[in-house]
């Protein structure tokens, strides 16, 4: 009798399913082990996107996906404890090397890496590389603004990125005549309210959006104000 031949489709499928199965067993059995003394070891085995990308055997979306979850849950863990996350910029740098298209981990990183984990640097290399893979989303180079007028207190890079979301498809009004706001002592609050609740329109987290909300309502009402003072001969 001859052979039949297996169809490699089939045998990558079985092998991703044992692999699965394989991830499974181990989560049992670290699940009934005593608890790390320190989480972090967990994420320091986990490679970087480029390294993982060539042995994903054309799983990256599937792949992308499941540390997505597991990234949700690593930040849910940490906000709830020490609200410290030094590993979500590696995992969100993961998550979008593996799929670049994948548009809700360059939203997640821009705001929560820049007001939630004061990784602001980070939150800049996220947004910038959701530049170069939606260059047709108006709200990420609009982050970037924020990052640069409220963290750099940088006004002139700042309305340099809200012009150049101002020219791409979809941007509201408001952004034509929003850089010279950034660039007025009295257009201050406005332009931190605006901001803010671009920023609350976009997350899909609630606690984040709680968050947000609470500031905006600080700002309204005066309390605990603070805006980015312009440097000498900025606005003229």
């Amino acid at each position: 009798m001859k052979a039949k031949n297996i169809p490699v489709n089939s045998i990558l499928f079985f092998l991703i399913i044992s692999l699965a199965l394989g991830i499974f067993l181990i989560h049992r059995k670290l699940e009934k082990a005593p608890p790390l003394p320190n989480s972090l070891e967990t994420y320091m085995c986990i490679p970087s996107g480029e390294f993982l990308k060539p042995f994903t055997l054309g799983f990256d979306q599937l792949i992308a996906d499941y540390f997505w979850i597991k990234t949700v849950g690593y930040f849910g863990e940490h906000l709830m404890s020490d609200r410290n996350y030094p590993w979500l910029y590696h995992l969100l740098d993961l998550i979008t090397t593996l799929d670049p298209q994948f548009i809700w981990p360059y939203y997640f990183g821009g705001i929560i890496l820049s007001l939630e984990a004061k990784q602001v640097e980070q939150s800049n290399r996220i947004l910038e590389k959701a530049c170069q893979y939606h260059p047709e989303v108006w709200k990420f180079p609009f982050f970037l603004g924020f990052n640069y007028w409220y963290h750099y207190n940088d006004p002139l890079t700042a309305a340099y990125y809200i012009k150049i979301a101002a020219q791409l498809p979809k941007s509201p009004a408001f952004l034509k005549t929003f850089p010279a706001r950034l660039l007025t002592e009295a257009g201050q609050k406005e332009a931190a309210i605006r901001f803010l609740m671009e920023m609350r329109n976009t997350t899909q987290d609630s606690q984040m959006k709680h968050q947000i909300e609470k500031r905006i309502e600080e700002i309204i009402q005066g309390k605990n104000l603070k805006l980015p003072q312009l440097r000498p001969g900025t606005n003229g």
